[in-house]
Parts: structure tokens; sequence; C-alpha cells
């Protein structure tokens, strides 16, 4: 995998927090249905299975109801003891970590929960103290933005609470009632000078301003029977299904299916082409090292490669390779898939990268333009 984001931390109480060892990906899992009730029972058999020494059979379970869920707390909870038992130290305090936090978020319907986290937490301290006193950590910084958002409840407070949430991922870690009691306003007023304010440290110290918005209604209607939803920026056919394009976007919410566009060589800018694009904190890096989801970034002479990278429990989208493109094809085909987990990426109907990876899945399907590209047929399918 790739190198992780560098995450820059103010100085200050966040300064004080240490970060938790980045666990890699142990499985590439097989696709198998989202059902949290499916996960839950796959993971009360793998307990069995592993009481009764059946321990690879056990592992294989809990993947499998990962697969279905991957919060499943259960599941979690067995991986951590078979880790465990195998001397794979970190690796056991990583999934009985994250078993804490799921079996902390259903107490409230499950008391059974309570034992089971209390378990969980006990095993953590003892394989790998730092872990707990993290988690504390965290829920005492926590305790403060909501102290400060509840004094100071103006927008660009609000803004950059809602930042630092999010780059610690607080309300993953923490159980609802240790969280943030805050969420992101609807909108950012613009400065003066149209640029739109954004305080956070993972990003650029601004935003671009919104570009305007011009999509004739020819344009709009084809572009909708082709699967979007949302069209922003500047749009020109120049003829059949070609279109010149100006800071435009494309998105529509899918979860499994294709995005596919021919890019035009020439133009001053690029193409983000990506499935699960819900990484919006990586928007200032887009076309950089990162991006917002799992696709490319396609410019006159080459297309980045944007592939998963897991940052603790969160799954990031970094650049895994640049591929250059052919010089003498005027345009070329990109195509990006995902069915679950499984990811295929395709310049030109050759398969240049593939994978299998537990990603989350919501955030849109996106074709994006920066600058003025000349793009043909942009599509969208799937559910």
């Amino acid at each position: 995998m790739g190198k992780h984001k560098t995450r820059n931390l103010k100085p200050g109480t966040i300064s004080s927090i240490c970060a938790l060892a980045v666990l890699p990906l142990l499985w590439a899992a097989p696709a198998y249905p989202a059902d949290a009730a499916v996960a839950a029972a796959m993971g009360a058999g793998a307990s069995k299975l592993a009481a009764d020494g059946k321990i690879e059979k056990a592992q294989d379970m809990c993947y499998k109801a990962l697969a279905n869920d991957e919060n499943c707390a259960e599941a979690l909870f067995e991986l951590g003891k078979i880790f465990e038992k195998q001397g794979k130290t970190l690796t056991a305090a990583d999934f009985f970590f994250r078993a804490a936090q799921q079996f902390g978020k259903g107490e409230a319907g499950n008391p059974a929960f309570t034992t089971k986290r209390l378990d969980a937490e006990r095993r953590v301290k003892a394989l790998n103290p730092y872990a707990m006193r993290m988690a504390g950590i965290l829920a005492d910084y926590t305790q403060e933005l909501n102290a400060i958002i509840k004094k100071t409840p103006d927008s660009l407070t609000l803004e950059e609470a809602c930042d630092r949430a999010d780059m610690l991922n607080l309300r993953t870690i923490l159980p609802p009632d240790k969280g943030p009691k805050f969420e992101r306003p609807d909108a950012k007023p613009p400065a003066k000078d149209g640029t739109v304010p954004d305080r956070s440290s993972m990003v650029r110290s601004y935003r671009r301003p919104e570009a305007p918005t011009s999509v004739p209604p020819d344009i709009e209607r084809a572009l909708k029977t082709a699967g979007w939803t949302t069209i922003t920026g500047t749009w020109k056919k120049k003829a059949e299904n070609v279109y010149e394009v100006t800071d435009g976007k494309l998105e529509t919410e899918k979860v499994n299916g294709a995005v596919q566009v021919l890019v035009y060589k020439g133009g001053t800018g690029k193409v983000q082409v990506t499935v699960r694009s819900y990484l919006k904190e990586n928007e200032g890096y887009s076309g950089d090292h990162w991006a917002t989801g799992f696709g490319f970034w396609v410019d006159s002479s080459s297309a980045k490669i944007y592939f998963p990278d897991q940052f603790g429990a969160k799954f990031d989208s970094h650049l895994d390779r640049v591929e250059p493109l052919p010089a003498a094809l005027p345009k070329n085909k990109v195509t990006v898939t995902v069915n679950e987990g499984k990811l295929e990426y395709y310049l030109n109907d050759k398969r240049v990268r593939q994978g299998n990876y537990l990603i989350p899945k919501n955030g849109p399907f996106v074709i994006a333009v920066e600058g003025t590209m000349t793009i043909e047929s942009p599509q969208a399918a799937g559910q």
C-alpha cells in the first residue's frame, strides 16, 4: 500500500494525542450482501466454531461476517481472540479496540454487550495500554469541542470543529454518548473575494470559489438520461455526446456499478473519474496525492490511479501510480467499476488495476472537470 497522509495537528490539546499503529488490510474478502443481522449470526457462529477448536473455519466465518457488516462487533471480537492466541499482539489489540467501540454503540439495545465491551477493553489494555489511553484523550478532546461550539456557535468555528471531528474519526471511534454533539452547517458564507473560508488543517487554506453553472436544456436531458442526477459547471455541446466543460461536475448516488467517459487530449485541466467519492476531506488534495473517491484523474498525457489505503479503521484514497496515455490516440476511454468491495480500473478497455477491499458503501459516482476539457459520452450505471 502507499504512504499514508500526514496529519499535521495544531499545538494545544490535540497535539497530545498519540496515534495508534495503523493496521494493514489483512484480507480481500469476497462480496456478500450487506446485512447486519446476517453478520451478527455469522459472528456468533464463528464463536462456536472457535470454541470447538475449528479456528480456520471460525476465522473464515468472521471475514464473511465483516464482508456483510464491517462493524460487526462479534466478528471483530472473535478475530481479536484468534490473533491473540496466535501471538499477533498488535493485530489482536486493534480488533479488540474496534470491537469495544461497536459493543459500546450497541449497549442500549443489547445489555449483554456491556460485558463484552468491558472484556474487549480489558484485553486491549493488556495488549496495548496506549490504545485505551488514546480513546480517553479523544473523548476528553471531544468534550472540549462540544463546549467550544456551545459557547461560540458561529459557522466558521462549527466548520473547524467538524473538520477536526472528521479528521480524527471521532464519530466512528467514540460511542454516541461521548461523541461530537454538533453537525456541519449546510453552506459556508463566501468571503469578499469570492473564495470560501476553510480553516481545516487537512486541506488547502481556501477552497475554489463555486463555479457558475450553465447547462443548456438539451445537454441536461442527455446527461440525466446517461445516469447523472446532479450537473454543475459550464457545458457547451461540440458534437453529439461531446462536450466542452469548464469547472463542471456530474454526480449520482450509486453503490455498485460503473462510470465511464472518453477524455480528449488538449484543454487546460484534468478530469476526475471516481466511484464511492465519500472522502470530502480530500478535496484540497484531489489530483495530487489523495482523492475523494476511487478511480482516476486524467489529463492530456497521463492517468493517475487512486486506490484504497487504510488509515486506522478508515479507508483513504491514495495515488497508486501514474499510467502514461498513448501518444497516438486523440482521446482515451476511462472506466471504473465497483461491485461491493471489488474495484476494477480500465484504460481504453484494458484493465490496469483491480482489488477487493472493505471500502464503505457510500459516496457518489463522480466525473469532474477542473479547468476546461472536452469529454465524450459520460455515463454512470448501476444501483
